[in-house]
């Protein structure tokens, strides 16, 4: 991803001698997977939107569910802990908890 977002920006603006950051106004959660962008400080290069997470191809039509969020739901049959119980463990880590909609949407695809 960096390599691209570099040569792009090179490309776009050879002069410029800017850094490129994370844009963290732009950042999209995805359950636990984040979609991220990069920006540079000096010109008006943005980058267009990478996830930070594998996706899994859906036979409906939608978005793709992030391979994390099937992952964690997996593990979820086989402890015993609901998603509440996780949304409660993440946010007493200080981690983005998933909503719990969105959860329940990815759960009940894994125990079809």
């Amino acid at each position: 991803m960096w390599n691209s977002v570099f040569r792009e920006h090179q490309q776009v603006s050879p002069m410029c001698l800017g850094f490129l950051q994370w844009d963290q106004h732009s950042e999209e959660q995805w359950g636990l997977g984040w979609r991220e962008r990069a920006i540079c400080n000096k010109c008006t290069y943005k980058s267009s939107m990478f996830n930070m997470f594998k996706e899994i191809v859906n036979k409906s039509s939608g978005r793709k569910t992030a391979n994390i969020n099937r992952g964690l739901q997996v593990g979820l049959t086989q402890v015993s802990m609901g998603n509440a119980g996780l949304r409660k463990l993440l946010l007493s880590a200080s981690i983005p908890a998933p909503s719990t909609k969105g959860m329940q949407k990815v759960s009940n695809k894994v125990c079809k």
